[in-house]
């Protein structure tokens, strides 16, 4: 039961990553004001209702997590600060459009938070990456930008971000960037949902998405069997995973998101993935395990796949590096 109170930090989020983070900010919040905040997560996406379920339990000291139709909710749009996980999304950006920014925390979507970030800076166009929008879209997203920068020069916009040292952050004026070092999720005491192997491959959706050639992706991925798990991404076909299945990987779907299912394993010594915001999460949550972040090579990109989306990931291969954590 939400009391009034409750209600004035409402979050709206789409993917599970995004609820996770979410709740982060929610245990920060807390943890600074003693108050709770409602996640509104979307209704109909099936890993995120299942993550919803499993991470329930451990949130309720700091937060409700309640199922919603839409950013439009009611709670959502009258929120004194509104936590938004997809600033990008068309549901957000008509909210935006008709009732203006308010105080708002953005939370990682992924590699898209940087892409964010140049689009807030204006060194790139306000839209999703490696997608063609609408004129609809596109006009939604000129008010949604604008008004998302006056708030960063009023003082009223946080970029909550496991990117928060990236100088791409630095360029958004008058945002303020508070790093996501996932210290609830560290301290969550919970049994592993299940039993991995010390060699791990983290899917991608960048094949299936067709950004990437699937039949490279799907021999890379194939080179790195030698008995180790594969975790696929959420939007994975069943007939991609029966080859891969084919291949010596052992596919195995827990229907949670990676930094849950690795953060909490004991037995992963190895995990192997192309570049993408994993990068940043994981090398934050996981035990013992070294991260390999494999870079794209040009070879495999497809047309679909546009100039801000290849330099994006190449970034992130080379900030993978940078950091400590391998690339092969």
């Amino acid at each position: 039961m939400t009391d009034a109170r409750d209600l004035t930090t409402v979050a709206w989020v789409e993917s599970p990553l995004q609820l996770i983070n979410a709740i982060e900010h929610a245990h920060r919040h807390h943890a600074a004001t003693g108050a709770r905040s409602v996640v509104l997560w979307r209704e109909g996406v099936r890993q995120l209702a299942d993550t919803a379920t499993w991470l329930g339990p451990h949130a309720i000291p700091v937060a409700d997590l309640v199922p919603a139709g839409g950013a439009w909710d009611p709670r959502f749009r009258a929120a004194r600060t509104r936590v938004i996980g997809d600033a990008f999304s068309g549901q957000y950006r008509t909210v935006v459009a008709a009732t203006g920014a308010r105080e708002t925390v953005v939370v990682d979507d992924g590699s898209a938070a940087l892409h964010l970030a140049a689009a807030l800076a204006g060194t790139e166009p306000f839209g999703r990456m490696g997608q063609v929008e609408s004129a609809h879209q596109r006009a939604l997203g000129v008010v949604t930008a604008s008004r998302l920068r006056a708030a960063a020069r009023g003082g009223r916009l946080t970029l909550f971000t496991a990117y928060a040292d990236d100088s791409a952050l630095a360029d958004v004026p008058g945002a303020r960037i508070v790093l996501n070092d996932y210290t609830w999720l560290r301290t969550v005491q919970a049994p592993a949902p299940s039993r991995l192997a010390p060699s791990v491959v983290l899917g991608s959706a960048l094949a299936v998405d067709g950004y990437i050639d699937a039949a490279a992706y799907e021999g890379w991925a194939a080179s790195l069997a030698r008995g180790a798990v594969y975790l696929p991404h959420r939007r994975e076909s069943d007939e991609s995973l029966a080859r891969l299945g084919q291949s010596g990987l052992r596919v195995l779907r827990p229907g949670l998101p990676a930094e849950i299912v690795l953060g909490l394993a004991a037995d992963v010594r190895e995990v192997h993935s192309l570049p993408s915001s994993t990068g940043a999460t994981l090398s934050r949550v996981l035990r013992e395990a070294t991260l390999t972040v494999h870079a794209v090579p040009p070879g495999w990109w497809t047309p679909s796949a546009d100039e801000a989306m290849r330099s994006t990931l190449d970034y992130l291969a080379n900030t993978a590096r940078d950091a400590g954590q391998k690339e092969d």
